[in-house]
């Protein structure tokens, strides 16, 4: 008879005694036999949970930490914009600067810009072709540079919500591969807003061009409205890596799903533009008093002509960099919640790789060759344009 503790004794040999329990060591008993058959399939844990979206108003404060965070590349962008803006708009100065020294003063160019009366040109026969060409070569590079600064803020902005590292050439290359999607995806906005805007305005001014204050602030509301189902085509083309039509699709998407984050977005890029004409306006302001105080309100000498060229030359080149640090605090809230509803952003990865593979060799060039040719003709037409003012 077992005693209490025993092991059952099962079909044990005649003679051979039970085994208790107490003489088993205790690591025989810990330790398990192997399996003489697959263990049956354990439960998958669940996925990991997306980052939380931020709240509405929390998307602001994250878009201007990016902007804090990226502030050294940033300000080298902000540079090199303001750069190509003094080339692009250096040769129009030029010509103004040319025909202020034949006219001597500058009365013509306050009777245009207030009271919109041309002047009466006094120089050789080839000046207007000469500034034709300059002045619409140097807008087309000036509104290229405007596409250009969006686009390399939301690369900048974007590489760094995800951890992805660019330097300025890096980031052109992105800007370089999706330059004409934005720039089609803007024209198809643009083209489907004609038609409501055109209404809202007539409703609102009454078919007149310019109103009161109020009507001027309706219109820019009604804008903003307008404005909502788009307020993600800019990062779907560069984050999102399509084209025009599907950054248009998607963008409609993706409003519809936050409404009031979208809402948000739209009220965001029309204060930071209404912001940015006021800062240009007290810009142009200072400028203003700088040139009273060297007395360019009158006929210009040498010293006159040499600070006229200073201050333009300030001027356009703060404008450029102003540019570019606008469209950086424009497209930040746009990155976060694009990154926040869609967890997407394969669409920078053209330019990080080029940026690892390459590593020290730098091939892109900062200066596309079609805005070279543009510069160089429109140079090459304002420096004739001085030649038959002089």
């Amino acid at each position: 008879m077992t005693e209490p503790g025993d092991l059952p004794p099962g079909d044990l040999p005649p003679g051979e005694a039970p085994i208790r329990a107490a003489d088993v060591p205790a690591t025989a008993v810990a330790e398990p036999s192997p399996p003489t058959a697959e263990p049956a399939t354990q439960p998958l844990p669940p996925p990991a949970r997306a980052p939380a979206m931020p709240g509405t108003l929390a998307v602001v404060g994250r878009g201007l930490d990016l902007n804090v965070a990226a502030s050294s590349i940033l300000r080298r962008a902000s540079l090199y914009i303001g750069l190509l803006t003094l080339l692009a708009a250096g040769p129009i100065a030029a010509i103004a600067w040319a025909f202020s020294a034949r006219q001597g003063g500058f009365e013509w160019l306050r009777d245009l810009l207030v009271f919109g009366e041309p002047p009466l040109i006094v120089a050789g026969p080839g000046f207007g072709l000469s500034v034709l060409v300059a002045v619409s070569l140097g807008f087309g590079c000036l509104a290229a540079l405007s596409v250009d600064s969006q686009l390399l803020a939301l690369t900048l902005i974007g590489g760094q919500a995800t951890g992805r590292r660019f330097d300025l050439r890096a980031a052109l290359g992105v800007a370089r591969l999706t330059y004409w999607r934005l720039v089609r995806a803007s024209i198809l906005v643009g083209l489907i807003l004609l038609i409501p805007r055109y209404l809202l305005s007539l409703a609102i001014m009454g078919g007149r061009p310019v109103g009161t204050e109020s009507e001027t602030l309706l219109v820019t509301a009604a804008g903003v409205v307008l404005a909502v189902p788009f307020a993600y085509v800019g990062a779907g083309v560069v984050l999102g890596g399509v084209g025009a039509r599907e950054a248009v699709r998607r963008s409609w998407r993706l409003a519809q799903a936050r409404w009031r984050l979208a809402f948000l977005l739209a009220i965001v890029n029309a204060a930071v533009s209404y912001l940015a004409s006021f800062a240009i306006g007290a810009g142009a302001d200072i400028l203003v008093r700088l040139g009273t105080a060297l007395g360019l309100g009158g006929p210009v000498g040498a010293v006159q002509v040499v600070g006229l060229g200073l201050i333009v030359v300030l001027a356009i080149v703060s404008i450029g960099s102003l540019i570019m640090t606008i469209a950086a605090l424009t497209v930040a809230p746009q990155v976060v919640a694009f990154l926040g509803l869609t967890g997407y952003s394969a669409g920078l990865d053209a330019g990080t790789v080029a940026n690892d593979t390459l590593g020290g060799a730098r091939t892109e060039p900062l200066i596309a060759r079609p805005m070279k040719i543009a510069l160089v003709i429109g140079g090459v037409a304002a420096a004739l344009a001085v030649i038959n003012t002089i």
